[in-house]
């Protein structure tokens, strides 16, 4: 059988995947031990090579900004200020 759109499609239906295992609360509580610990961490990729800086940087990037199709949340999990500071970011101009 070819591969076309339709069977890329019948595919794509049939996948076996999970969801993401990085939710909110994990997130959340990665930030605040690298917030607790921000002076120690930021000095010890000070004393990174470059090359090993960089490495280290794009690997991180990842636990902070997640993947466009992943910008999906459960608001049960905030709380109602943190609501309100999400909807005040997103209706706020620039």
């Amino acid at each position: 059988m070819p591969f076309t759109s339709e069977t890329a499609r019948i595919a794509g239906r049939k996948s076996k995947r999970g969801k993401a295992k990085m939710t909110l609360s994990m997130r959340k509580f990665l930030f605040e031990i690298l917030n607790e610990d921000r002076q120690k961490f930021k000095y010890m990729l000070e004393e990174l090579e470059p090359k090993d800086y960089i490495l280290t940087y794009m690997k991180l990037i990842p636990y902070v900004v997640s993947m466009r199709h992943l910008q999906q949340f459960d608001v049960s999990e905030l709380s109602r200020n943190e609501i309100i500071d999400l909807v005040k970011d997103i209706t706020e101009e620039k």
